[in-house]
């Protein structure tokens, strides 16, 4: 008896409540039916519980309707119900155990590049001698050796004197330093004269060694030797020497930019289009037919998460005159402060004239600064 009753119980069987003004007249259906009941309990007057096989359910609530009961499910179990319980968490299992895996194994993988320590050598330029050496967003880093990877980058980019590349996960970390160009030598034994860069007026001057061939107040124009390699001594006589010091003038700067009163600008519209696409790696996978060339009216905007946006229309603009007076004025100022380097501007007037589409605009200046540049000096004639 245990064992069939153990038997029943594993094989699957469902627990249901069976309401109705007559639930005893169910009890008969399913014997006449010949439906085996493991169970009856009586739940009140007008309401039984019984418990059946599972695969007799569907048959045990159509004998219910034949007499006017009704019939609820409390609950199951059995090996089938276990069954499927088990083989969801089954599945669900392996697709946690399948995507902890592609986690893993994408870690082995170059996804983001972020290059640091370059001033001057563009970080695009570096990226793509990277390509060149094999590294890429993509690549398989255990296949990377450091060593030749640093020895193929320097070959590429002779501007670095050194360089390596970092692994973390699947980020690399490019960490570069530029080489420092050789200052030019000069033979402190060959005859230098410090002569005039530009036209100005002598406010000082100040000689290391040789002779001072200005003096302040004087006017120099381009080219001329502000402190001579000559020097004369009580001892040795006449000779020539390396020229330094440093000569400071007064000089006057005229700059002139123009610009075109009307010209077409970019204008947001507010209309876009869309077009995605899916980047894994180096393959891509396009969800659209047409080209991705925009059409001449319109410009296209990339972002780089996996997507790209485009479609900003241009439209005819008319320039504000004002406007572009200070723009202009703005950029001959930067030109003007950046020629002066470490010397003064003591004065600056701006003028503008509107001549038919065209605007001019006048910079005049008056500046402090340093004019003296080393020259070899001639040899002297005996």
């Amino acid at each position: 008896m245990r064992v069939y009753e153990l038997f029943n119980r594993t094989a699957g069987w469902t627990l249901c409540a069976v309401t109705g003004a007559e639930p005893a007249a169910f009890l008969n259906e399913c014997t006449n039916r010949g439906i085996e009941l493991l169970s009856a309990l009586p739940a009140g007057q007008f309401r039984l519980l019984a418990r059946l096989r599972s695969r007799d359910l569907a048959r045990a609530k159509a004998a219910a309707g034949r007499v006017q009961c009704a019939v609820e499910v409390l609950s199951s179990g059995g090996a089938p119900r276990l069954g499927r319980l088990l083989l969801r968490r089954t599945l669900a299992a392996a697709g946690l155990l399948a995507a902890f895996f592609l986690l893993v194994w994408s870690r082995f993988y170059i996804w983001d590049i972020e290059v640091t320590g370059n001033e001057t050598v563009p970080t695009a330029r570096i990226l793509d001698a990277l390509r060149e050496c094999g590294v890429t967003s993509g690549t398989f880093w255990p296949a990377i050796t450091s060593d030749n990877l640093r020895s193929e980058l320097l070959v590429e980019l002779p501007e670095l004197s050194w360089a390596t590349v970092n692994i973390y996960g699947s980020r690399a970390e490019v960490l570069v330093r530029e080489r420092v160009p050789k200052p030019e030598l000069w033979d402190r034994d060959a005859p230098v004269d410090l002569v005039a860069e530009k036209a100005g007026f002598i406010t000082a001057v100040d000689a290391l060694s040789g002779t001072a061939a200005v003096r302040p107040g004087s006017a120099v124009l381009p080219g001329e030797v502000l402190i001579s390699s000559a020097a004369d001594s009580a001892w040795s006589g006449p000779r020539r020497v390396h020229a330094a010091g440093r000569v400071t003038a007064e000089t006057y700067r005229g700059l002139t930019a123009e610009t075109p009163l009307t010209t077409l600008k970019k204008r947001y519209t507010g209309e876009t289009r869309s077009r995605w696409a899916l980047i894994s790696g180096k393959m891509r996978w396009n969800f659209y037919g047409n080209s991705s060339i925009s059409r001449g009216d319109c410009d296209r905007i990339t972002s780089t998460w996996d997507l790209s946006l485009g479609g900003v229309f241009a439209l005819p603009l008319s320039l504000d005159e004002n406007l572009a007076r200070r723009e202009m004025e703005e950029a001959l100022r930067d030109t003007l402060l950046r020629s002066v380097g470490v010397g003064e501007v003591l004065e600056a007037h701006f003028s503008a004239a509107a001549r038919g589409d065209t605007l001019s605009v006048c910079l005049r200046a008056r500046c402090e600064e340093s004019i003296g540049v080393e020259r070899p000096a001639e040899t002297i004639q005996k």
